[in-house]
């Protein structure tokens, strides 16, 4: 105990006076000789382990034939496929203040499951990690996001080819980094069925936050320079913890809130039931061809 307490004294006193150079001074051990190195922020202190203290996979027992889901924040896509009784549930993701069902349904002869998206990026994390648990490997995650670029019009749909890591969650799964990238295979085959079928879209870098109320003019516009022309809540955590995990995931955005002018514009994008409901469909057929 008073060794604990001495590096606590001197973790305490460090940090009134920090420079980079003190990092490699300070290893914190553990009875099993397991050792984390002092930076200067605690979102910098990666742990490359794969054992969690807590893991989903002692916590989750496996489905049989659960491959392929679709991930979408769409409420009201999901609720009308299940009263037009396309949909089964075989599981649900608990959660302290949701609990959200995971539901079995059909694209042609191929099993395809879908759930509810958990919004921000711990969320998304931990809804990931499960379903993985679940036995799940390829994933299509679908949602709106608000845009840099005026001319993107409501519905225009966007693939995240990267994302900008102005979030947490992804630092657990990573080394820090300004970005991360998506699934190549997922960006292709999410292309090729846009380019099949004419449809139109973006192949672009969206910017992931945590804190919707700060996204700053300051931000937008170094966000815009980088090359950003979406900004949204999750898909760097999800691409995070996809590389982490070893699986395929890849995600479609549509345009939706205009954060490129002076003033902020709702557009009403939540309101475009059609447009969600049509997305859902194509991140399906999507999904049963990963």
């Amino acid at each position: 105990m008073a060794d604990i307490t001495k590096a606590a004294e001197k973790t305490a006193e460090t940090r009134t006076a920090w420079h980079p150079a003190r990092e490699a001074m300070f290893n914190i051990g553990t009875k099993g000789g397991i050792h984390m190195e002092m930076k200067q922020y605690p979102i910098l202190e990666f742990d490359e382990s794969r054992d969690a203290v807590i893991n989903p996979s002692n916590l989750i027992k496996p489905i049989e034939g659960c491959e392929r889901c679709v991930i979408t924040f769409f409420r009201d896509a999901i609720e009308k496929l299940d009263s037009e009784g396309k949909l089964k549930q075989i599981a649900t993701f608990y959660n302290e203040t949701v609990n959200l069902p995971i539901y079995e349904t059909y694209v042609g002869e191929k099993r395809v499951h879908i759930v509810q998206g958990f919004v921000g990026s711990a969320g998304a994390a931990a809804l990931l990690e499960e379903l993985i648990a679940f036995g799940f490997d390829k994933f299509i995650v679908c949602g709106g996001a608000g845009v840099l670029q005026k001319d993107i019009a409501v519905g225009h749909l966007i693939i995240p080819v990267s994302a900008i890591r102005d979030e947490g969650a992804s630092y657990h799964y990573l080394p820090p980094s300004r970005e991360v990238k998506c699934d190549e295979d997922a960006v292709r085959t999410i292309e090729e069925y846009f380019i099949e079928r004419n449809i139109e879209y973006i192949k672009a870098k969206t910017w992931t936050t945590d804190a919707c109320y700060r996204e700053t003019r300051g931000k937008v516009e170094l966000r815009k320079a980088e090359g950003c022309v979406t900004v949204d809540m999750e898909a760097a955590a999800f691409f995070a913890v996809s590389k982490f995990r070893n699986v395929k995931l890849g995600q479609i955005l549509y345009g939706g809130d205009d954060l490129s002018g002076v003033e902020w514009d709702s557009r009403r994008w939540k309101s475009r039931e059609d447009i969600r409901s049509n997305l859902v469909q194509i991140a399906l057929r999507i999904c049963s061809k990963l």
